[in-house]
């Protein structure tokens, strides 16, 4: 930060007498000092004015202070015009843009993150500050990165990145660098939320933005593969991800009754991940024996998430009896 002054304008008078020789012509110089940063030739904001009065007789400077205080008002009226003085804002107008920029910017992220929380779709990613769920997060390293798998009506699974971050940039760095495309990127742990929590987790600086790529490209790299180390050929696998195109749609009521009949077609052929997401569409629409049956179904073929969300939601049936679960899954060799 520095200061420069220069000349901002010259007028002559001749209603003065010179202090030294008596002459009446003066010429009126208005200085202006003005702070810069970095360059002296952009002022940032103007810092001080100053009126200097030099005979032109004898160059004797006039004793400024001596002026009436109507002469000095007439002076810088003439000199600092307000037209010629905005320039001299060039900083701080530059500064000003450039926040409400940054502003726009921010509020636009924002609205789209509320909208994208509202109306959640596959493969969104969200910036997740962990303490606001687990309160056993060190302070230190407490970002993680999440990413939308699956959708209920009312519900939505993620899967959080395996490292947790100290900075928020980082989140940024791992997806500009193509680390999420990875197989071992994400946690296999789903973690289920309603819609509903997820916005009070928006709200309360839990989930701190979420993105939504475009082509498949998020920063203008690719972070979404097809998966290759799935045979497309199983038996279920083309019937599930029909049911899972419907469940983006699960808020009208004829998807969520196609999504069922092609979770149940997938299902029955003994597709795993058909038999899970059937369960959770079940659950999510109040049929827990339904939901249950199903999950055991995939949980005693060895399927660990489906094994986790039935011990998960076992007591929620008087139905169920866990001890008798682990037994059967003791017996399958699980």
């Amino acid at each position: 930060m520095e200061y420069k002054q220069i000349e901002f304008k010259k007028i002559t008078v001749d209603h003065l007498t010179c202090q030294s020789c008596n002459a009446k012509q003066h010429n009126v110089i208005g200085k202006l000092t003005y702070l810069y940063f970095f360059l002296e030739s952009i002022p940032f904001v103007p810092v001080k004015k100053s009126i200097n009065i030099v005979c032109n007789h004898c160059d004797s400077s006039f004793d400024v202070d001596s002026l009436s205080s109507s002469d000095y008002k007439i002076f810088s009226k003439k000199l600092f015009k307000l037209h010629a003085l905005i320039p001299m804002y060039t900083g701080v107008i530059m500064v000003l843009l450039a926040l409400s920029y940054w502003q726009y910017n921010s509020y636009q992220a924002d609205s789209l993150s509320k909208e994208y929380i509202e109306s959640p779709k596959v493969n969104d990613f969200y910036y997740i500050n962990q303490k606001g769920i687990n309160d056993e997060i060190p302070h230190n390293k407490k970002y993680v990165l999440g990413k939308v798998v699956s959708l209920t009506p009312n519900t939505v699974s993620l899967v959080f990145s395996r490292f947790l971050f100290e900075n928020k940039s980082s989140l940024a760095n791992d997806i500009r660098s193509s680390k999420v495309i990875g197989v071992k990127y994400f946690n296999k742990k789903h973690h289920v939320f309603t819609r509903e929590k997820l916005l009070n987790f928006y709200q309360n600086e839990t989930v701190l933005s979420v993105l939504r790529p475009k082509n498949s490209k998020l920063f203008g790299t690719l972070v979404l593969t097809s998966n290759l180390g799935i045979n497309k050929q199983v038996k279920g696998y083309s019937e599930n991800r029909i049911g899972l195109s419907f469940m983006l749609d699960a808020d009208n009521k004829a998807s969520l009754e196609d999504a069922e009949r092609f979770f149940l077609e997938s299902a029955n052929q003994g597709y795993v991940q058909g038999q899970l997401n059937l369960a959770r569409l079940y659950l999510d629409t109040n049929q827990t024996d339904k939901a249950l049956a199903w999950s055991k179904i995939a949980a005693l073929k060895g399927y660990d998430l489906a094994i986790e969300f039935y011990t998960q939601h076992c007591n929620s049936s008087e139905a169920c009896d866990i001890a008798a679960f682990n037994a059967e899954l003791i017996e399958a060799g699980f």
